[in-house]
């Protein structure tokens, strides 16, 4: 049996990314100041200059330019006296400062193209507070379990590995980058619902109302698969309508390598459910392989596991042939009270309690298993 583990790994990447986020904030803020200076200083310039200047990609000054050409019927509204060449042209200048200079020291760890530092670094940055909080959230309730389950040592790199397998989605199905830690947790969710799918969840509905005072908070309880293939619904509706500003490629992604990953851990045992836990494997194969009777299940441990103590019980006095073959089977059922447990390999055994503490083969595995006390 593993011992229990502190998941240290994923507190201490809660703490990396909201520390990324304070340094993140810092350099973006600092650049947000001296927008208006460096606007000043490209005022006479032309478009194509400032793109060159910061190497603004041909790709990107069409999309940038497209984005502008949209807004561009609301800007004229607002600033009718200004020639619709010039307002365009402005707008296409400061968001090019935005992107390439307010986000200049943060740029090169964003996910944009086949660069390690955007795979390695998109994970670490969000696009808000909200954003943080919510993905935080989301680590800190299936982090933990999942860390603990599978190990420390193993987490970070798991961890690490499952952005890099969401930036690749992103990238080959969608083609655009982005920044966020969604893709990593939500792969983090797709092991976390591979060995604990029957855990439950608490949430906390709270609705607003124009004649109360407080908000009406309400509290719940669900199994923990409900709540993930409602958000896995969610994501794959976001994908199929286009994804907007959200990577759900890269939440996909991560997902699916996440469920991957969990499922050949257990295959190759490099991971142990305890007795009391159930893993998605053991509730697929008990679901296709059903028990056929209610009696074999219940006993057949108990037959098997202990048959030298059986051989060791004193022999009833011998009987009248007759008389046995009218004996109905309720007597040969031992009538005490049983612990009930499981072996490692899922098989779920059903012992006397006078046998507590001893050790037997599991029927299953073969494996050597010990009793417990209750």
């Amino acid at each position: 049996m593993p011992e229990e583990r502190w998941p240290f790994i994923n507190w201490l990447i809660i703490i990396g990314a909201i520390t990324a986020f304070v340094f993140q904030t810092i350099s973006v803020n600092e650049r947000k100041a001296l927008l208006s200076d460096k606007m000043r200083e490209y005022e006479d310039r032309s478009v194509e200059d400032v793109a060159k200047e910061f190497g603004v990609e041909e790709k990107r000054l069409k999309e940038i330019e497209q984005a502008v050409e949209k807004k561009q019927d609301v800007i004229n509204e607002i600033i009718p006296q200004v020639k619709s060449a010039d307002i365009k042209e402005y707008f296409i200048k400061r968001a090019i400062l935005e992107e390439y200079f307010v986000w200049g020291k943060v740029r090169p760890f964003i996910l944009n193209g086949w660069d390690i530092k955007g795979f390695l670094g998109h994970i670490w940055l969000h696009g808000g507070i909200l954003h943080l909080v919510g993905n935080m959230l989301f680590l800190w309730i299936f982090g933990n379990a999942v860390c603990a389950k599978i190990g420390n040592l193993r987490y970070l790199p798991i961890y690490l590995g499952l952005g890099l397998i969401a930036g690749i989605s992103q990238l080959v199905f969608s083609g655009e980058g982005g920044i966020g830690a969604s893709g990593a947790i939500n792969g983090v969710v797709g092991m976390f619902l591979v060995f604990f799918p029957q855990n439950e969840i608490t949430c906390y509905l709270i609705f607003f109302f124009p004649l109360l005072i407080r908000p009406y908070c309400k509290e719940l309880s669900m199994s923990s698969y409900w709540m993930i293939l409602f958000w896995l619904a969610f994501d794959i509706w976001g994908m199929m309508k286009g994804g907007g500003r959200v990577a759900y490629f890269a939440h996909l992604g991560g997902f699916v390598g996440g469920f991957c990953i969990a499922v050949l851990m257990l295959k190759f045992k490099m991971v142990t459910m305890e007795r009391y836990e159930k893993s998605l494997l053991q509730i697929i194969d008990d679901y296709i392989n059903p028990p056929k009777d209610t009696f074999k299940p219940q006993y057949e441990g108990y037959l098997g596991m202990f048959q030298q103590e059986f051989e060791e019980q004193p022999k009833p006095e011998a009987a009248n042939p007759p008389e046995l073959k009218t004996l109905p089977l309720a007597p040969l059922i031992p009538t005490e009270e049983f612990i009930r447990f499981a072996c490692i390999c899922g098989k779920h055994l059903k012992m006397p309690k006078k046998f507590a503490g001893k050790t037997g083969k599991c029927p299953k595995c073969q494996a050597r298993v010990k009793i417990p006390d209750k």
